[in-house]
């Protein structure tokens, strides 16, 4: 049974630089998880994957992407897991512009349930 687990992170306080990665691959998921904040924040993103290799589960997010505080996309969020009675699946999506415009949109699927809204 294979595993590699992988972590690190470094910081540069003097910059207010930020980072790290965390990488875990066995004989049941590969997760990846990795994040880093430049100049206070200025440029930042966060990011996470796990998949199970039976193919029964996928998460990927994007979490606080920090353009120049002109774009800020909060979350996107997309799931799918079919070891429940029926197959679910969800996109989440959340960006900011400018601080003024909040845009939102979220599709979600349970068996032949479809929910979808957008704000």
């Amino acid at each position: 049974r294979a595993l590699i687990d992988i972590g690190g992170a470094f910081d540069i306080p003097m910059l207010k630089s930020y980072g790290y990665l965390n990488v875990t691959l066995n004989a049941d998921i590969f997760s990846f998880r990795a994040g880093i904040s430049l100049f206070d924040g200025a440029l930042s993103s966060h990011v996470s994957v796990t998949w199970n290799w039976d193919l029964t589960f996928f998460k990927m997010e994007l979490r606080d992407m920090n353009f120049l505080d002109v774009v800020k996309i909060k979350q996107v969020i997309f799931m799918y897991e079919l070891s429940r009675p029926v197959p679910y699946a969800i996109f989440d999506c959340k960006i900011q512009v400018l601080f003024v415009v909040n845009l939102a949109a979220k599709v979600e699927v349970n068996g032949n349930e479809i929910d979808f809204a957008v704000t």
